[in-house]
């Protein structure tokens, strides 16, 4: 038998990510830990943090390939399959926008919390909140705690 990497159809890689994209979709006062999911799963806490860092790059290049994978049937396809291959596109360029502003709602997280938040970062969470970016809402709930959102 050789040593090395398995074969990807051997490989637990997607059933970890699957069951990570759920468990992300959980409330995070619901879910169970990390720890605890690597335990469900037969796996350590190392390799969980592993793929949740690349989860929505995994989870991009996925909705991209069924997207392709509708599309390919050329001129079989219907119109539901056309709107399911829109959503997959949708859905991948939300991932891609998310990423993108992590470090920005990280810094106003932080100036949040240390009360610097100028009024236009105001505006801008507002925004962001009002259009369903779940890491704005949860800024623009702990402002409206102390009364510092702009309407």
């Amino acid at each position: 038998m050789k040593v090395g990497r398995k074969r990807t159809d051997e490989s637990p890689a997607t059933a970890i990510r699957t069951r990570l994209v759920a468990w992300r979709q959980e409330p995070e006062t619901q879910r169970p830990s990390l720890r605890a999911l690597a335990e469900e799963l037969s796996t350590n806490h190392q390799l969980l943090s592993f793929y949740l860092k690349g989860l929505n790059m995994w989870q991009r290049v996925e909705y991209h390939r069924k997207a392709q994978e509708i599309r390919s049937k050329g001129l079989g396809m219907t119109w539901a399959d056309e709107q399911q291959a829109i959503a997959y596109d949708r859905a991948a360029l939300q991932l891609m926008l998310d990423d993108a502003l992590e470090p920005t709602f990280q810094r106003l997280e932080a100036d949040a919390k240390a009360g610097k938040l100028t009024r236009n970062e105001l505006r801008f969470v507002n925004l962001a909140a009002r259009r369903g970016m779940p890491r704005a809402q949860k800024i623009k709930q702990a402002l409206a705690g102390r009364g510092l959102v702009l309407q």
